[in-house]
């Protein structure tokens, strides 16, 4: 196979190579944009392409192409997303050119704007990172964060139980408590929140997901282990003055999204978000007695503030959320006559951050980050009883200079994070202070060309773990203007939150058992990424594949294994890592039409009961293929995914009677999404679908006629557990 793939590349290299001898005269450029204020930038990786010809290239990071001029060839076509595509005239012996495309352009009433890619991969970024744009959030019904990645080969998400509704993340193939969530760069949706926070950031408010694989820069704290995911919300600067998105689905979810901003001045800027969600329409459709999703009801309000000067710019905003949702058997939800089994999860959560950044001149500049968040939840699943309010304080102070020269460059500062639980489970007070201060040094060198290199450090003390310290480095290496080399490797620290973490085993009947001497949990996380663009013939493509290893030193094991009535919680006593191997192309054969395919593979292993063995719950192997065309007038999208989900391991249940037992591995699955956009001047309509091929976990509950005898679980979910489900929405803006 190799051997085939050495001739192939071999044979491109010496087509490529003898077209090129063709050409006799270069020309050199750069390409610069200009925005709707006047100001210049240069564009790295414009496309530059002569008129009726396969002959093209990109430009550098500075701007600047050079490219061989075919006989008779005498115009350039130069394109850049969110720009207007320009033709320059290049007569014979003009060697040196300079255009500047705009991004905005009006002839006779008309206006032209560029088209901005939904998935983009980051070049510029040192770590191997990926960004959902807007255009990206709006391709599925993305009602919240938790359905933001369904058009997204990386990031896995499925739900904990059959009960709550409640969803989880998966990246580099661990469970996403070892990705640092973030929100306007700050640490979010942790500890109380850990479970349900993906369903408190509504889909529309977002501007951009952020995901970045392995550990993160020191700056941002010492709980990144396998990435870091941060959302981009709207900004008043930039977004539309009236937003309003209404939607509905079979389910019978309801939504309400609305955005308004208003510029004070040209100093001062608000907005204010609303979102609205309801699902009352209980349904059973495998008829277990239980319904197939909870009963939910939310409001979300956001007030946001920008304030901003030569000097400084202040970024801040409020957040209050009430969300109840309710689940269990079809009997409790309608208040019937049964005592049937049921759940109910009540939340209030109030968020408060602030931002400042002072710039001083000659790179110099310091960055100060307040938050503060209480999260008050009551809870019960069946007889368990959970009760948690987290006050949680936030502060990170920065300072940014260059050293010696522009080459060399540091990030330095301190940080605190603090945290008060008041935290109940039945007769368990898990109550407790977690105050941790931090200091951190960050360095970047630049002095050879191409490379890029940055190394921190940061020392913390926790009240109760002592004082841990934290190196990580990064390293890139532009091979050339389309090629990019990444390394990474470093260390990552979490304490681990129980009863939050795992709620989806409480809607069942273990019991938790819990070791008295749980220890942080530490992993070292080491990756690779290789990115480069192409093109062959009139297809641009761009290659983007990574491997990253995560070796745990010291982990807090969740035994689902050595008895089907306890969840045991002990430290790792053994070996535990992951290794994760990711191919990814994104294709653009015609215009209009993108490709994105991938293939991913999960080695996951730990040490449970004494034995080294595969992970839960886990699908080693992700075949992944998103195909979206855009007609030309822009006014039809068509947006398909295919997602297939290989077979897992399960926990054991050979302790439960026959008829309560499980296979020791699931079977294989696939997964169909489509949706279909049309635009109209002012709003757009949407109509779409998920799981379209109607796959739903055979038998998800175990003894789901027996919810309070002793091998009742619903927390082995590994798939979806309802069937097809179409939705509608409208998206109106100003």
């Amino acid at each position: 196979m190799f051997k085939h793939i050495t001739q192939v590349i071999f044979l491109l290299v010496l087509l490529i190579g003898t077209t090129l001898l063709s050409y006799s005269e270069e020309v050199n450029g750069v390409v610069k944009g200009q925005d709707p204020e006047g100001n210049i930038s240069l564009l790295p990786k414009a496309s530059v392409q002569w008129l009726n010809s396969k002959v093209g290239t990109y430009t550098d990071k500075k701007g600047e192409f050079t490219i061989n001029k075919p006989a008779n060839a005498h115009k350039l076509i130069i394109r850049y997303v969110g720009y207007v595509t320009d033709t320059i005239h290049v007569p014979h012996g003009n060697d040196l050119i300079e255009v500047v495309l705009r991004q905005h352009l009006e002839l006779e009433g008309v206006e032209v704007t560029g088209k901005e890619a939904g998935h983009r991969i980051e070049k510029a970024s040192i770590s191997s990172s990926q960004t959902i744009t807007a255009t990206g959030l709006e391709k599925a019904a993305c009602c919240n964060l938790g359905e933001s990645f369904q058009t997204n080969a990386s990031v896995d998400v499925s739900y904990s139980d059959a009960v709550s509704g409640a969803k989880q993340i998966s990246l580099l193939g661990l469970q996403g408590k070892y990705t640092q969530m973030m929100t306007e760069n700050m640490p979010n949706l942790r500890g109380a929140a850990i479970k349900y926070g993906l369903n408190y950031v509504p889909g529309p408010w977002m501007n951009a997901i952020s995901i970045s694989k392995g550990t993160a820069s020191v700056r941002n704290g010492f709980e990144s282990i396998t990435g870091q995911i941060n959302v981009a919300y709207k900004d008043p600067h930039t977004s539309e003055p009236f937003y309003l998105n209404l939607f509905g689905s079979r389910m019978g979810r309801f939504e309400a999204n609305a955005n308004s901003n208003y510029i004070l001045s040209p100093t001062a800027s608000t907005m204010l978000f609303v979102h609205g969600n309801m699902l009352q329409n209980p349904m059973d459709h495998n008829g277990d007695s239980f319904v197939d999703h909870p009963i939910v009801s939310q409001i979300n309000l956001f007030n946001r503030w920008n304030f901003n000067t030569e000097s400084w710019e202040n970024k801040s905003g409020v957040k209050y959320l009430y969300e109840d949702r309710q689940g269990g058997q079809l009997s409790f939800i309608e208040n019937d006559q049964s005592p049937g089994y049921g759940m109910d999860i009540n939340t209030q959560r109030v968020e408060l951050f602030t931002k400042n950044g002072f710039i001083f001149g000659e790179g110099r500049s310091i960055g100060t980050m307040l938050s503060a968040n209480y999260h008050k939840q009551n809870s019960f699943y069946g007889i368990n009883q959970y009760d948690v309010n987290q006050t949680s304080l936030y502060a990170n102070f920065l300072y940014d200079s260059p050293i010696f020269n522009e080459q060399h460059s540091i990030s330095t500062g301190f940080s605190w994070q603090y945290d008060n639980y008041e935290e109940y489970y039945n007769s368990i007070d898990h109550s407790r202070d977690e105050s941790v201060p931090g200091v951190f040094m960050e360095y970047k060198y630049t002095g050879i060309e191409k490379l890029t290199v940055t190394g921190g450090i940061r020392a913390d003390n926790h009240n109760q773990f002592g004082t841990f310290y934290t190196p990580r480095v990064h390293a890139k290496y532009d091979v050339s203007d389309f090629t990019i080399v990444r390394a990474s490797a470093g260390k990552g620290f979490r304490t681990a939150n129980i009863f939050a973490e795992n709620t989806g085993i409480m809607a069942s009947s273990r019991e938790f058992v819990i070791s008295d001497d749980l220890a942080m949990e530490e992993a070292w996380n080491y990756g690779l990424n290789f990115t480069t663009d192409f093109q062959i013939s009139d297809v641009y493509i761009t290659f983007n594949a990574d491997y990253y290893r995560t070796e745990f030193i010291n982990q807090v094991i969740v035994d689902l294994d050595h008895s089907v009535e306890q969840a045991i919680f002990y430290n790792l006593d053994g070996e535990s890592y992951s290794n994760s191997l990711q191919f990814e192309f994104i294709i653009e054969p015609f215009q209009g039409v993108t490709l994105n395919t991938a293939y991913r593979w999960n080695d996951v292993k730990q040490t449970i009961d004494g034995e080294l063995t595969e992970k839960p719950m886990m699908s080693p192997h992700k075949g992944f293929l998103n195909i979206a065309y855009t007609t030309y007038a822009e006014d039809w999208l068509f947006d398909v995914t295919f997602e297939f989900q290989g077979s897992g391991r399960l926990p054991k249940t050979s302790q439960n009677p026959a008829q309560y037992q499980r296979p020791e591995y699931y079977d294989p699955f696939m997964l169909l999404h489509a949706q279909i956009t049309k635009k109209f001047e002012g709003f757009e309509i949407y109509l779409g679908g998920e799981n379209l091929t109607n796959y739903i976990q055979p038998n998800p509950i175990i003894a789901s006629d027996d919810p309070y005898g002793q091998y009742f679980d619903s927390s082995m979910i590994y798939g979806p557990i309802y069937g097809q489900n179409v939705y509608m929405g409208i998206r109106y803006n100003i």
